[in-house]
């Protein structure tokens, strides 16, 4: 049976630190998943740094339940390679979220909506907060040690200038191959695919055409599969 994991985003204590877990993971922690002393969970702080701890003691006061933990290992774990960015144009409805969801699990850097001639949705900053929070459950429910990064929309224009190599997924361009550089830009279009003219603008820029598949994806389907392709790559 594996550990309950829990989302700590601070200072990790040292071996034999004591901690005091309150909020929605204590709670989780207790009335959800039914942790009690003697048992053992992890702590991720979505930075690389994951510590075992076990539960010394349960309270509840004033209706805040609270974990007391003592920490009995740490471990600093590598990021995975590459450091992927995805850059993917929003979906409608669950569907961004169930890709973010995605994204986060295959160990995705930084994800931000991508600007398109043909974007339809374009997040505000309280479907990015919510996304944010996905991101949070997608680490722990995977083991992850790295938080996957929510960030604002890109343009196209701007996507095309970023650092590394960058690969736009299309049906247009020639079946993935590797090798894979250690940074890299994954850019997935709209439903309504890419334009002629950002096909033409992305190669002009040293931009990869590439196609990650036989069959034509949902955006957030071909999000996570190439992603996870990517990864997989990088080893």
């Amino acid at each position: 049976m594996s550990q309950h994991r829990i989302y700590f985003p601070d200072q990790l204590p040292e071996v034999g630190g004591r901690v005091a877990l309150g909020g929605e993971e204590a709670q989780h922690a207790f009335r959800v998943k039914r942790v009690e002393p003697g048992e053992l969970v992890a702590l991720h702080d979505g930075r690389g740094g994951v510590a075992v701890a076990g539960v010394v003691g349960v309270s509840k006061r004033r209706g805040e339940w609270t974990l007391e933990l003592e920490v009995r290992e740490v471990e600093l774990r590598a990021r995975p390679e590459p450091r992927l960015t995805v850059l993917a144009s929003a979906p409608k409805g669950d569907r961004l979220e169930a890709m973010v969801d995605g994204l986060a699990q295959v160990g995705v850097e930084r994800f931000s909506p991508l600007v398109t001639a043909r974007t339809v949705v374009e997040p505000r900053q309280g479907k990015l907060d919510r996304l944010a929070r996905v991101a949070v459950e997608a680490m722990k429910q995977s083991g992850g040690a790295y938080l996957l990064d929510v960030g604002g929309p890109v343009a196209l224009a701007d996507a095309l200038k970023r650092e590394g190599a960058v690969i736009m997924a299309d049906a247009s361009g020639e079946s993935w191959r590797g090798p894979i550089a250690s940074r890299v830009t994954l850019l997935v279009g709209p439903e309504g695919g890419w334009t002629p003219e950002e096909l033409e603008e992305a190669r002009g820029a040293g931009a990869r055409v590439a196609r990650f598949g036989a069959f034509t994806m949902r955006v957030e389907v071909a999000a996570v599969v190439s992603a996870g392709i990517l990864m997989q790559a990088g080893g």
